[in-house]
């Protein structure tokens, strides 16, 4: 028997059980698993460096779980766990906290999935295990900069090791090519001409680890899927086109004779074209135009992101993950919100600003498991960028 790593739609219930698995079958140490008999108070700049080495080399490597309150012993010299029984250790309030702030202050770039359980065993009570896991990571190398230790980690059979110069570069350069893998899809992808009359919006969403080949039966559940669960209950048809294929809304529209598409790409993009006119206020003043920002939440919510990451759950895609959001012919179109109590504000003395250019765009980084399992902290960063553009902004 074997359980999976962990991810973050594991419980802490599952990762319990999880943890006294490895442990009761003495499952020993390796390259991507990590025993700690305690963890120091994180006072000293030295357990800081040593935490921060420890971690950032697993997501510099393959991923990695790090369990503290699991003393060992080494038969053969291979370390393995002693009896479940004799681990545990007492957690301070809000020390977890203290980790997660240590290792985003010391590591350079901040690690963007960074995992910190306490697990409390029935059988360790009062005491509990700490869990620390970071896949691998799609942004490496990460640096233990702070305290100007300026160095970089991976993990070897046992421990954390300095990485040579050719991996960091390799590391480097493999960053490189997955961020312009996005770059060019955004500049080069066919999401069909934007026509001059009407207003729109486009989300692109592009995986900087994409397909290597067609996944036409995965293609065809999802395809399936959206028929079952059509956009905003309206129903439409697919037609293929040389890259993918197209979801077109039955509802008439300005959009090529459409109010709506929805676009699927072969290498795992996905692209969603919509016309704005649902999302607009009636103007009080005929010069005027205005958004509705909560509109627009909801629709880039519960349309554009719960169906991309439909897609990628079929697909079986997963890493690093670039947004592209764009809206055409807006030139002199202002924001407002029209929510109860309201979440978006501007300055009262200067009210809210209209758009100065016809388009207006920008890209968002996260990644596919971030879009996943914090799917509102994706939505707020992206409405965040949306609202300032209109000099509005989030009433905290």
């Amino acid at each position: 028997m074997s359980l999976p790593r962990p991810t973050k739609s594991m419980s802490d219930d599952e990762l319990c059980d999880w943890a006294s698995f490895l442990i009761n079958r003495r499952a020993p140490e390796s390259s991507s698993l990590d025993y700690k008999a305690d963890i120091s108070p994180l006072e000293r700049q030295s357990d800081k460096i040593e935490l921060a080495k420890d971690v950032s080399s697993f997501a510099n490597q393959t991923g990695g779980i790090i369990l503290y309150g699991v003393p060992e012993e080494k038969p053969n010299n291979t370390p393995i766990p002693k009896s479940l029984s004799e681990c545990g250790i007492e957690v301070p309030s809000s020390f977890l906290e203290k980790i997660e702030n240590i290792l985003m202050d010391v590591i350079m770039p901040p690690l963007p999935e960074l995992d910190i359980r306490l697990l409390n065993i029935k059988e360790l009570a009062p005491k509990s295990l700490i869990m620390v896991y970071h896949p691998e990571s799609w942004n490496k190398p990460h640096m233990v900069e702070k305290y100007d230790h300026f160095r970089y980690y991976r993990r070897g059979n046992f421990s954390s090791v300095p990485m040579e110069e050719r991996q960091i570069e390799a590391a480097y350069l493999f960053r490189k090519a997955s961020l312009a893998h996005a770059k060019d899809f955004f500049a080069t992808g066919d999401f069909r001409e934007i026509p001059s009359e009407g207003r729109f919006v486009q989300v692109i969403l592009c995986p900087r680890f994409s397909l290597i080949r067609r996944e036409e039966m995965r293609e065809k559940e999802f395809k399936n899927w959206v028929d079952s669960n059509p956009p905003m209950d309206r129903t439409g048809y697919w037609v293929p086109f040389l890259d993918g294929w197209s979801f077109l809304g039955y509802p008439e529209g300005k959009f090529h004779g459409r109010q709506y598409e929805f676009r699927l790409f072969h290498n795992g993009g996905v692209c969603f074209t919509r016309e704005l006119d649902e999302m607009f206020i009636a103007p009080t003043d005929e010069k005027k135009s205005y958004l509705d920002i909560k509109r627009m939440d909801g629709l880039i919510k519960n349309y554009v992101l719960s169906y991309s990451n439909k897609a990628f759950e079929y697909l079986k895609i997963s890493g690093p993950l670039s947004i592209q959001v764009s809206l055409y012919n807006v030139e002199t179109l202002r924001a407002i919100d029209s929510g109860r109590p309201k979440t978006w504000f501007c300055n009262p003395n200067i009210g809210e600003q209209p758009i100065e250019k016809p388009q207006l765009k920008f890209v968002e980084e996260t990644s596919i498991s971030e879009l996943r399992y914090n799917t509102d902290q994706v939505l707020e960063r992206l409405m965040d960028r949306l609202a300032s553009a209109f000099g509005v902004w989030r009433r905290k």
